[in-house]
């Protein structure tokens, strides 16, 4: 990263000069690192067709949420040869998402990483750029939970390839054209990763925005790509706004501005969504006069995955404060969730999905357990449940994080049922502050759809109550436009009260207050931060 660029031209620093100095002798292989490199067979390659299963694996699997490589660098051209530690990683990744038993019979997917952890460790990848590539691309071995200390996760290589990046100067807007776009979107690819897996383990981002001045992805960085840039530019916003919002809830800092700025953000972003990767469309009835009607999209698995995150950051917004009974708005999101797993279950996908989407079925999981109190809920939940549980243990064959996630839930469930029923609360109705939120959806993957989105009333923050059409529009005068919540005024639209607001003394620095008690103490794993403001004072078994 030239250091002029810090200056701006009030300082003139010859870069050329300033390095005109030779490496440290510990950059790059020795000999010795070499035999050792070849011991570990860090440079035996799989056969063709092991090989080429891989690639493709990779290019249809991982790619398109890291678009960061082009098929053709792993590829034998004349006399150029890809790079080691760039296949390597390929290889590590690929071996996470299939089950071809060729590639198990061949090597494990623990040898294919020490291979390339080798690689990167020696410095015998020379290009910076590929190393911090390779560095994204190794975030998918992740062979342990947040509860372990180890240099093995994608949380410690994020910050390996975060702490890269910034040395490369990819925070900074690229001004060799050539490889402007590559840069994009490698940065881009980083920073969702770092949203993701800090969410994931509530632990701080290792990026701040503040220091970059990279231009968003736009599809002109994809013209010399395969890949879908409609689905990498929407899959870096959501992350966004997940990674802010875990930032906002662990910090405790989720003020109503900070609330409004979130639930813009949201609101926004399933309108830009192109018809491609919706949920539903519309599909207009024989009644010229009547709303259209929407139906569940044709199917696609990565327009599933996208949704997945945006019903958790609802999930988490819509959570209801300490001592009030189960929100709607949870019910709604968390049922989406477990709708969408029970597809992935259905078509044997869930082997493909990454760590993160553990931390995704532990937030709809709390979401569904709070119907226990509900029992007009409490059967459906109970259902969508089973597919949570059944999700986990899939993803727990794959991703060892997913176990603590399993033994909490049910342990939950299982203080629940030993505990004494309640009567049945009063009808509850999805708040008019979060109706826009589900507006574009449908009934097909969600239990809780013809409960709180079918025509009836509904009851705002203020106890008024008004007519709602069953079409995510409630019946307000102007809201019936739909507009985006910043385009309404602070008398008519106001954000939730959250429990910092409730529970003025729960600063920053002030963590004895923690409504968490023991029950946070016992858990430490994927998704932990979760029950900081859950009224629970149990322990995990």
């Amino acid at each position: 990263m030239a250091r002029s660029r810090y200056f701006d031209d009030a300082v003139s620093i010859n870069e050329e000069q300033a390095r005109s100095y030779p490496e440290g002798d510990a950059d790059g292989p020795t000999e010795d690192d070499i035999q050792i490199l070849r011991l570990q067979g860090a440079f035996d390659l799989p056969p063709r067709a092991i090989r080429e299963g891989l690639i493709n694996t990779f290019m249809e699997r991982c790619s398109p949420w890291m678009p960061i490589i082009e098929r053709s660098w792993l590829e034998e051209s004349g006399s150029q040869k890809p790079s080691m530690l760039l296949l390597q990683s390929v290889f590590v990744a690929a071996s996470r998402v299939t089950s071809a038993p060729g590639v198990t019979a061949y090597a494990s997917l623990h040898q294919f990483y020490r291979r390339a952890k080798a690689l990167f460790w020696s410095g015998y990848e020379r290009n910076p750029v590929t190393v911090v590539a390779a560095v994204c691309i190794l975030h998918w071995y992740n062979p342990e939970g947040p509860e372990h200390v180890s240099t093995n996760t994608s949380g410690f290589w994020r910050y390996v390839g975060v702490g890269l990046a910034h040395q490369i100067g990819l925070h900074k807007e690229p001004t060799n054209k050539r490889d402007a776009a590559l840069r994009r979107r490698l940065w881009w690819t980083l920073y969702a990763r770092d949203c993701c897996i800090s969410a994931g383990q509530g632990r701080p981002l290792a990026v701040d925005l503040e220091d970059c001045e990279v231009a968003p992805p736009c599809p002109e960085d994809f013209h010399d790509s395969s890949s879908n840039a409609t689905l990498f530019i929407a899959y870096v916003e959501i992350s966004s706004i997940l990674g802010h919002l875990t930032e906002h809830c662990r910090r405790k800092t989720l003020t109503r501005e900070a609330r409004q700025n979130l639930e813009n953000r949201l609101y926004r972003w399933t309108r830009d969504l192109p018809p491609s990767l919706r949920l539903f469309c519309n599909r207009s009835t024989s009644d010229d006069t009547a709303s259209p009607e929407r139906t569940l999209a044709r199917y696609n698995f990565e327009a599933r995955q996208l949704h997945i995150p945006y019903f958790t950051c609802l999930a988490i917004l819509c959570r209801p404060n300490p001592g009030e009974s189960a929100s709607p708005g949870v019910l709604l999101a968390s049922s989406f969730i477990a709708g969408i797993y029970e597809d992935f279950l259905a078509r044997d996908e869930i082997q493909f999905l990454s760590p993160v989407f553990t931390f995704h079925l532990l937030a709809a999981g709390i979401g569904l357990l709070s119907c226990n109190n509900v029992p007009s809920h409490r059967e459906k939940a109970a259902i969508s449940l089973e597919s949570i549980y059944l999700a986990l243990e899939e993803l727990a064959k794959r991703w060892s994080s997913a176990k603590g996630s399993l033994r909490a839930l049910k342990s939950i469930a299982e203080k629940q049922r030993s505990a004494s029923t309640i009567d049945e609360l009063p009808s509850m109705a999805l708040s008019r502050e979060h109706q826009p939120f589900f507006e574009g959806f449908g009934p097909d993957l969600s239990w809780a759809w013809s409960y709180f989105m079918e025509p009836g009333q509904a009851v705002g923050h203020d106890g008024s109550t008004y007519n709602f059409m069953g079409t995510g529009t409630p019946e307000l005068g102007n809201w019936a436009e739909s507009r985006a919540p910043d385009a309404i005024s602070s008398d008519e639209y106001r954000p939730l009260t959250t429990i910092l607001d409730r529970n003025e003394g729960l600063t920053m620095g002030d963590m004895s207050q923690d409504i968490s008690g023991d029950f946070f103490n016992q858990y430490q794993g994927m998704g932990d931060w979760l029950f900081k403001d859950l009224e629970w004072n149990g322990e995990i078994a």
